[in-house]
């Protein structure tokens, strides 16, 4: 069952967002609903991590696909199914990327998740708009982008 896709785009390198964006133990210091993160191996099908979100209970997950540089799957287990997370980099043209994160669940848990639809939006939108504005901040190093 498809559930919903948040999209932003913003001036950046896509290598840059590509690398800041996989970086999962880097996740909470963008992203509005996480806490704790990490992956357990390289970013591969079949490789497994494990999240907390911000007042509530952690859970894993595990890498299903991923096209290096521009679209990577995860899924994460729920009661009677799963939660299915589609990342997408795309170029936009003049030194833009576009990024998208859809949503989609499968199982018998629809009509439940369905409640939390509203705040996964906003938690998500509002990540993806912080992913843009790290990226887009020098380097400490080397004052670069």
């Amino acid at each position: 069952m498809y559930l919903f896709e948040c999209s932003v785009t913003f001036e950046a390198d896509p290598c840059a967002v590509w690398a800041l964006w996989t970086d999962v133990s880097r996740w909470p210091e963008w992203d509005a609903s996480k806490e704790i993160a990490r992956l357990d191996g390289p970013l591969q099908a079949g490789t497994t991590g494990w999240a907390k979100q911000r007042g509530n209970l952690g859970g894993p997950f595990t890498v299903t696909a991923v096209d290096p540089g521009h679209r990577w799957v995860t899924e994460c287990p729920v009661p009677f199914g799963k939660v299915v997370f589609d990342h997408v980099l795309e170029p936009a043209g003049a030194g833009r990327v576009r990024v998208v994160k859809r949503v989609n669940l499968l199982g018998g848990t629809a009509p439940l998740l369905l409640l939390f639809v509203p705040r996964m939006r906003r938690d998500i939108t509002e990540s993806l708009a912080a992913l843009g504005r790290l990226v887009a901040q020098p380097s400490p190093i080397t004052g670069d982008h």
